[in-house]
């Protein structure tokens, strides 16, 4: 998921609107080193505008959805639309649209990849932190929460098929 104030003349962000016209987006990992990209692309610019060119981004295709996928970035989701929900927002923006949708693809760079997992130090995230701070994230540590049930745990580790296999045993396989 991910959220888009509208813009200063209260009309609903192109990308809000293409997406629920298309049932598809995808989510590219903003980092360190695509910062000053993501934040061109930030900018209000009348519909139709290559924001990939005006960033100096380069487009890549996509396997499942129809938009196109930032190269640049190490981690990139293809999603299917599933929602929105819309939050009253503050003067001028109007409302907040949080765009909701269900992972249907996954594309990892190897080079953010450590012993099969992502690596977030190798990606480098940057993250908005509120005003016009934004932080990056280059050291990480675990916290693992206790308690005696490992079902609280399934998830959390990154095993997909741990995952899929306690779903099976428990009937509860999510919709695909």
């Amino acid at each position: 998921m991910f959220s888009a104030n509208q813009t200063a003349h209260e009309t609903r962000k192109d990308t809000v609107i293409n997406i629920e016209a298309t049932g598809s987006f995808v989510w590219n990992l903003a980092t360190w080193k695509t910062r000053e990209a993501v934040n061109i692309t930030a900018e209000q610019v009348p519909y139709g505008v290559d924001e990939f060119a005006r960033a100096g981004l380069t487009k890549q295709k996509a396997s499942l959805v129809a938009p196109f996928m930032v190269q640049e970035s190490p981690v990139k989701f293809e999603c299917k639309y599933h929602s929105t929900i819309r939050l009253p927002g503050n003067p001028p923006m109007g409302t907040v649209d949080i765009i909701v949708g269900k992972v249907i693809g996954i594309h990892i760079a190897d080079e953010v990849l450590t012993d099969g997992k992502v690596d977030i130090r190798k990606t480098e995230p940057i993250a908005r932190c509120g005003y016009y701070e934004y932080a990056v994230i280059r050291d990480t540590f675990q916290m693992i929460i206790p308690g005696p049930s490992e079902l609280v745990l399934y998830g959390l580790e990154g095993n997909a098929a741990r995952n899929k296999a306690q779903s099976e045993v428990s009937g509860k396989l999510p919709p695909s």
